[in-house]
């Protein structure tokens, strides 16, 4: 009976884990998209300080930047979507190991109560009927 219960909390760890693995990958999902949503704006702050400056938008310099700004922001959208994937997947690992965990507990459960049960009928046979 502890082997069951030992393999059931396993099985539920299992479980919470593939939750949390979703919830990083959504919630880097969401940082990917507000770095994008960031690097638009500093994008455009650029081009109306720019602009207000008279230099004009279209001066190589401020075409440089922007293109350095889009960049940036791209990078660090990606960078949040490999960190969360990453964390997704150790935390699935860690999951299947916790199954595996699981079953062997309880097939090592299983064998050592059959043990139990033929060294109990040895001692029986021991005692009662293999000595006259």
């Amino acid at each position: 009976m502890g082997a069951n219960a030992e393999a059931k909390d396993l099985r539920s760890q299992a479980r919470q884990l593939d939750a949390l693995a979703m919830s990083d990958r959504a919630s880097s999902q969401r940082r990917s998209i507000e770095e994008r949503r960031g690097a638009r704006l500093a994008q455009s702050r650029a081009v109306a300080l720019a602009g207000a400056s008279g230099a004009g938008t279209d001066d190589p310099s401020v075409v440089n930047l922007v293109a350095d700004l889009e960049g940036e922001g791209e990078y660090r959208a990606l960078t949040a979507l490999y960190e969360g994937e990453t964390e997704a997947r150790a935390k699935e690992a860690q999951a299947t190991a916790n199954r595996k965990a699981a079953k062997a507990t309880k097939t090592a459960g299983l064998m050592k109560a059959a043990g139990s049960v033929l060294s109990s009928g040895s001692s029986l046979f021991d005692r009662y009927g293999g000595k006259k």
